[in-house]
């Protein structure tokens, strides 16, 4: 079962969160409050018109507890982590979406015959987006589409709860990839940011260390700020000018990267890491141009030429992040969101 995060809240104190002591600022938060309130209803009905056995009103006491789980972790009351920790780690958006899982886990249980025929389609469509087309659990799945003739109902109840289950689980594992993912794109992007400012501060204070300075004849020298001798903001000018390059080349990709509605800002952390990738291609290229690596461009004339060169080394970067972006498109291609409302292409083995 969907691991159950957070601690069993006492049903009294669970009554005392109400919306109003902390209104949600997410758009998952708001998701995960009205989701919870439609199962709380529709967990209700089944009680007022069905008068559950021993064991279902056990479940429905469950059912009860993470729906208030799931309620409080979206209203930030538990667990209450470091605002950095849970934007890392996701603390909240998990507990939330576990416990709500969870709670739809065990709901399958208590639906009636006409219930479960109207959930298996949507079951089945959160298993063919999280599952591999050869995957035993999405065909035994599928068989759910077409039951035998006078197959027992409560076996078909419990293949549809397994059913359930499967998706919400595999659903859960593809988004911490997800989560996985962005956090290595943001501590790249951190730590190559931070080398960089401290190559930069360095030479800053010993600009002869590495000159951006280029010598179109024997009597003339042309530097990136203009003069005719290194300087100490040299570097950062043309590192300034490869971050505009990196930044034009992170909305071209922006724009056409495929939107999703997961919690994870996944294109927000590419576009971050795309400003000092583009900072090093500038520093990079100038530097090949200086060497003679670049055959016809061992010599720029002006500082124009610098710093234009600085800009399209910057926005080439993509060639270097590309791979970053398709994987990050292929990663996002394959999460479905967390309602597992939206089609999505049929993944391959």
């Amino acid at each position: 079962m969907t691991e159950l995060v957070g601690p069993r809240l006492p049903r009294l104190a669970a009554q005392r969160v109400a919306p109003a002591d902390t209104p949600p600022r997410r758009i998952w938060a708001q998701d995960v409050l009205v989701r919870a309130d439609r199962l709380r209803a529709k967990l209700d009905a089944i009680q007022a018109d069905n008068p559950p056995s021993p064991g279902e009103a056990k479940l429905a006491e469950e059912v009860h507890e993470r729906l208030m789980g799931a309620r409080c972790a979206a209203l930030r009351v538990s667990p209450r982590p470091h605002r950095l920790s849970n934007w890392w780690r996701g603390t909240l958006v998990e507990a939330a979406y576990q416990n709500l899982h969870a709670a739809e886990i065990l709901m399958a249980s208590l639906y009636t015959d006409t219930q479960v025929a109207a959930e298996i389609p949507e079951a089945i469509a959160r298993v063919e987006v999280c599952l591999d087309r050869d995957d035993p659990r999405r065909v035994a799945a599928l068989r759910l589409l077409d039951p035998k003739p006078h197959e027992d109902p409560e076996v078909i109840r419990e293949e549809f709860a397994k059913a359930v289950q499967v998706g919400f689980e595999a659903g859960d594992a593809e988004h911490g990839r997800l989560r996985s993912f962005r956090n290595a794109v943001v501590g790249s992007a951190v730590v190559l940011a931070f080398i960089l400012a401290l190559f930069i501060a360095y030479v800053a204070f010993n600009p002869a260390f590495m000159p951006v300075c280029f010598q179109p004849d024997q009597a003339t020298h042309v530097c990136a700020s203009g003069g005719d001798t290194p300087r100490h903001y040299d570097l950062l000018t043309v590192a300034a000018m490869g971050m505009l390059g990196g930044m034009l080349s992170a909305i071209v990709s922006i724009k056409n990267m495929q939107g999703t509605s997961v919690a994870y800002d996944v294109p927000t952390a590419l576009a971050a890491l795309k400003l000092p990738v583009g900072a090093l291609s500038a520093l990079g290229g100038l530097l090949l141009i200086k060497a003679g690596f670049i055959p016809g461009l061992s010599n720029l004339d002006t500082q124009e030429q610098i710093l234009a060169y600085a800009f399209v080394f910057g926005s080439a970067q993509q060639l270097l992040v590309g791979a970053v972006d398709r994987h990050a498109q292929q990663l996002l291609s394959t999460a479905p969101s967390k309602a597992a409302d939206a089609a999505r292409p049929e993944r391959a083995v």
